[in-house]
């Protein structure tokens, strides 16, 4: 079972129309019509907010895709790369410098 068929299914059992899901979400009927045949997939932030209208949880949401689980993975492996405080080497850098030019200066 796929996220796309999930999707359409849990919308029909709510009965809700795509035009009222996309209205709960603030996107357009296009975008839950893309998800619901396959062609992109929402982000998370749209998976939390569809898991909370269809009153499920995102695991029993997604569980099937695996394509899905995969991106989500991978997007949450990059997002953890660039939390890492880059900005914390070039005081370290600055200050190695100035030791060295000190330590020069006395020879």
């Amino acid at each position: 079972m796929d996220l796309s068929y999930n999707l359409k299914a849990k919308r029909e059992e709510h009965h809700f129309s795509q035009e009222d899901v996309a209205k709960v979400l603030n996107i357009s009927r296009q975008s839950i019509s893309k998800w619901e045949n396959g062609n992109c997939y929402p982000d998370l932030d749209n998976l939390i907010k569809l898991s909370d209208l269809y009153k499920i949880s995102l695991d029993e949401l997604i569980k099937g895709d695996k394509s899905l689980q995969e991106k989500i993975i991978i997007k949450e492996s990059g997002e953890k790369y660039y939390k890492w405080p880059w900005w914390i080497i070039f005081p370290i850098f600055g200050m190695l410098y100035a030791l060295v030019s000190m330590v020069l200066d006395h020879f």
